[in-house]
């Protein structure tokens, strides 16, 4: 099995499908892709884990140097961008007033392109920069993070760690944890 994680808003181009379709679902590439996915699959098959990652690679950017974009006035790649760099201080508003046009008419292009409506996405920002915490250990100061995130207090935050990971900051900054969204994280921070 290979897996990419995906910038938002490459689905469009990249897949051809709607990214709303493709939430929350593990899809097999020969059901995108077609007889192209089904090649690719068996191309891969026999090779070691660095040739087969070289060849998921460049069937990707093969894909893409050919990828069309859907005609938009909004550039919703461009406020999800601008969510993940700003995630304290976003909110659907704000990107609304940004892109000139209504939340709903927002709220409906962006589970089109990024496949989550926009606030779900500012929460997932929001939650994806507090992962710079994750294996910092027990003395991070909670309220203060709370604050620096635009949580509107500390049980709030919590409250939405449950909700997302299943776990509280606490236990997410004692235990060690490997995954790239971690490290990107660290990495901002």
């Amino acid at each position: 099995m290979l897996g990419a994680y995906l910038e938002p808003g490459a689905t469009a181009g990249l897949l051809q499908v709607p990214a709303r379709e493709l939430t929350d679902r593990v899809v097999r590439l020969d059901d995108l892709w077609g007889a192209a996915g089904a090649r690719l699959a068996e191309d891969v098959a026999d090779l070691n884990e660095p040739a087969r990652v070289d060849r998921f690679e460049a069937a990707l950017c093969e894909r893409l140097r050919h990828a069309r974009r859907p005609p938009s006035q909004v550039d919703v790649i461009g406020l999800a961008r601008w969510a993940r760099q700003e995630p304290a201080a976003m909110s659907v508003h704000r990107l609304a007033a940004a892109a000139g046009v209504s939340r709903q008419h927002l709220a409906r292009i962006f589970r089109e392109v990024i496949g989550v409506s926009p606030k779900r996405y500012c929460r997932l920002a929001r939650f994806h920069a507090a992962l710079a915490y994750a294996g910092a250990g027990s003395g991070v100061q909670w309220a203060e993070v709370a604050a620096e995130l635009g949580y509107a207090d500390q049980s709030h935050m919590i409250a939405e760690f449950r909700e997302l990971s299943g776990l509280t900051p606490d236990a997410l900054a004692t235990q060690r944890w490997f995954h790239p969204f971690i490290l990107e994280a660290r990495s901002r921070l």
